[in-house]
């Protein structure tokens, strides 16, 4: 009589097969939590596919550069970089430019807090396409001198005034009645334009043309070649809060600028965790060599 022996495989490789996607699982399962997270991209509205630099909504801050968290409000993406709001126009990573116009000057050129626009040293530098505008609050209502590039403009309980100037030298050059009359203001900030803004508002220096051209924004350059270094080696870019430093988070483990330094002789994880197909064919064939030898020899 032949010996049963294909009954006993089919249960045996069926569960050697489930052994194997288990063991698949479980690698997936074991990938470092900050390299799983940090995968995740930003979408809102028309800005979609956002990584580092930026953290936000699905990705977490240790995901992006300090400073550097992306909001959606109403499909509207915006940024907040120490304590001001801008509306996130544009991210273009090829040529790692951030375009951003203030939200506190979308329609009014009276805003209830005075503040300089702001940027993140050693990350965010402006580009050489932007230029200054000046503006002046808190001005008196009398007495404003005619000057090219500028003008008067009321607001509640103050009078404000903005000259705009591609270079803040050119405040040396002014007429001595104006620098004392703006030296008469309380208050003074600088909101940077595109060059094509600015022209538009040289030429009609008027409240509207002014607002329109705030409105284009302006553009932050990022370096980020840290990072480039870190995705070709696989990795997924984040920042380590603890040593407050760029940070590649791998599959394994996190790693300082690279998923390639991994110690030499280091053993793959999928490799030492999972059994591969070959050894499970390997386990099956001894086992169904064995069965049978059993049945001959009984």
């Amino acid at each position: 009589m032949q010996p049963r022996v294909f009954p006993a495989m089919y249960w045996f490789i069926t569960f050697i097969i489930m052994i194997f996607i288990r063991g698949s699982t479980l690698v997936f399962a074991n990938d470092d939590e900050r390299y799983v997270n940090c995968s995740n991209l930003f979408d809102c509205g028309d800005i979609k596919g956002v990584g580092y630099p930026f953290s936000g909504s699905n990705r977490p801050e240790y995901c992006g550069y300090p400073g550097l968290k992306l909001d959606c409000s109403d499909q509207d993406p915006e940024i907040t970089i120490q304590k001001l709001t801008y509306k996130v126009l544009d991210i273009n990573y090829q040529s790692r430019n951030l375009s951003v116009a203030r939200k506190d000057y979308a329609e009014n050129i009276c805003p209830t807090l005075l503040l300089n626009t702001t940027w993140i040293p050693n990350l965010l530098n402006y580009t050489s396409d932007d230029h200054n505008i000046t503006i002046y609050y808190g001005c008196p209502a009398q007495g404003a001198p005619s000057f090219a590039n500028s003008s008067q403009f009321p607001c509640t309980a103050m009078t404000g005034y903005f000259t705009a100037v591609s270079d803040l030298s050119a405040f040396d050059s002014f007429p001595s009645n104006l620098i004392s009359y703006l030296a008469s203001c309380n208050d003074s900030i600088e909101v940077p334009v595109r060059e094509s803004a600015l022209q538009k508002i040289v030429s009609a220096p008027t409240v509207t043309q002014l607002l329109e051209g705030l409105n284009e924004g302006f553009d932050f350059v990022w370096n980020d070649s840290l990072c480039v270094t870190c995705k070709a080696s696989g990795g997924q870019c984040g920042y380590n809060q603890n040593t407050a430093a760029f940070s590649c988070y791998c599959k394994d483990q996190p790693r300082e600028f690279s998923c390639q330094q991994s110690p030499p002789g280091a053993q793959s994880p999928t490799a030492a965790q999972s059994p591969s197909m070959s050894s499970c064919l390997l386990l099956f064939f001894s086992a169904g060599v064995t069965l049978e030898v059993n049945r001959k020899t009984a």
